[in-house]
């Protein structure tokens, strides 16, 4: 569809009824020049953040026509229209995923498992048919061992969705569980019968990447490494190297979702459970 030929707004409309998403060059256009309904300095930044997909972007322009723009902190607030998007989303899903969405919000950009456990006070069984939900709608993805809104729009529209008073409480709530994590793991740390960090971990807080990870010794599994596909075996390489999903998604030009798909597919067929044990299975000579 030739960009040119159609008001902006019309091309995201008729992009986000096919699914499609909406190219850099088209959301650049839509920030430089933006249609009469988009005017302000304040609406590039959520244009930006829905970094290009064609659904929200569709409910931001329809959002700013009706509602215009009212200024947040640091940001304009997101439109009624795009946290009703957001929620559609989920239609059908279990009743805990926005509690879930909600709570992951506040605890940031990104999150880790272990911390939005925490925070609702279930453990990751519990949480399991709501994380499925959340990532099956593309709303959360993996990053690395984190979790991740999957575009920032999102993220902005799940916190303005909630009260002032109850986003101030579970801030709250965050910062005070935050500060006992930090006791704790001070603590731990000077326990000389803490258990030890393992490579991994020792290799990423110090942000070390693809030579120590090649250096282990690892046996070459013939026969699991001979029925990798290639894209597998792309992907396995970049796990050795110690990138992160996000990380060999830029680098196999896929989506972080893909690539994880990927992964849970491996360690399925493998009977793993982790990237270390997947990291046996990549011959030292195929180590990047």
């Amino acid at each position: 569809m030739a960009y040119e030929d159609e008001h902006l707004s019309q091309v995201v409309g008729t992009l986000a009824e096919a699914g499609r998403p909406l190219s850099g060059e088209a959301v650049g256009r839509l920030v430089a020049d933006p249609p009469s309904v988009m005017v302000g300095p304040a609406v590039p930044a959520p244009v930006t953040a829905a970094e290009g997909n064609a659904p929200l972007l569709a409910a931001l322009l329809e959002g700013v026509r009706v509602e215009g723009v009212t200024d947040g902190p640091g940001r304009a607030r997101t439109p009624k229209r795009v946290q009703e998007a957001v929620r559609a989303m989920l239609r059908g899903a279990p009743a805990g995923s926005w509690q879930l969405l909600r709570v992951a919000a506040v605890l940031g950009r990104s999150c880790q498992l272990a911390e939005l456990a925490a925070m609702t006070g279930r453990n990751t069984a519990q949480m399991l048919p709501d994380l499925d939900a959340l990532l099956d709608a593309g709303l959360l993805d993996w990053a690395g061992d984190d979790l991740a809104f999957r575009h920032e729009l999102v993220w902005w529209a799940v916190l303005d969705a909630l009260p002032p008073a109850v986003r101030q409480a579970l801030r709250a709530d965050r910062d005070r569980l935050r500060r006992r994590r930090a006791v704790t793991g001070a603590s731990r740390a000077a326990d000389p019968a803490a258990e030890p960090a393992s490579p991994a971990d020792l290799r990423r807080r110090a942000g070390l990447r693809s030579a120590p990870a090649a250096r282990e010794h690892r046996p070459d599994a013939g026969g699991a490494w001979e029925s990798f596909s290639g894209v597998e075996r792309a992907i396995a390489r970049l796990v050795a190297e110690g990138m992160t999903n996000r990380q060999i998604a830029t680098r196999v030009r896929l989506s972080p979702h893909t690539v994880n798909y990927h992964l849970r597919a491996l360690f399925r067929r493998l009977g793993i459970s982790s990237r270390a044990e997947l990291v046996r299975h990549v011959p030292v000579s195929s180590a990047a």
